[in-house]
């Protein structure tokens, strides 16, 4: 299960006091953490790529960044772990689905298509997507 945020974080960011949100958290983390890799559509966008001594990033046989890899696991890119954040933020806010939840309007908008996260979120990751044309 991809959870690109912890629960601790999660719980420090929204300024959850108590237990009553866990169950919530355990659906809504690795959700969004899917939400959020299927955005940028390729996994290895997702975290900091591993750089050789010499500062040139390391690529598998496939010609894909290979991660950064620490004890804890992949390290996530900052921008990333920041959209999950903010993008748990505004799901926590409105819950039932109400409001905009901050999804671009208007005409160029109508309909919402791309835009499967709020605004903070897309541009933050932005300059990660990999870009395609329908």
């Amino acid at each position: 299960m991809l959870e690109l945020v912890t629960r601790e974080e999660a719980v420090a960011h929204l300024r959850i006091d108590g237990a009553a949100d866990n169950d919530w958290l355990a659906i809504l983390i690795p959700a969004i953490s899917e939400a959020v890799a299927g955005w940028l559509k390729d996994s290895w966008r997702l975290y900091v790529p591993e750089t050789d001594g010499d500062g040139v990033v390391v690529v598998d046989s496939s010609g894909d960044p290979v991660p950064l890899e620490d004890s804890n696991g992949y390290v996530v890119r900052p921008a990333v772990k920041a959209a999950v954040l903010i993008e748990l933020s505004s799901q926590y806010r409105y819950r039932e689905g109400e409001g905009e939840n901050g999804t671009p309007t208007g005409d160029l908008y109508s309909g919402r298509y791309g835009y499967t996260l709020c605004r903070v979120s897309t541009s933050l990751l932005n300059s990660l997507r990999k870009t395609t044309i329908a």
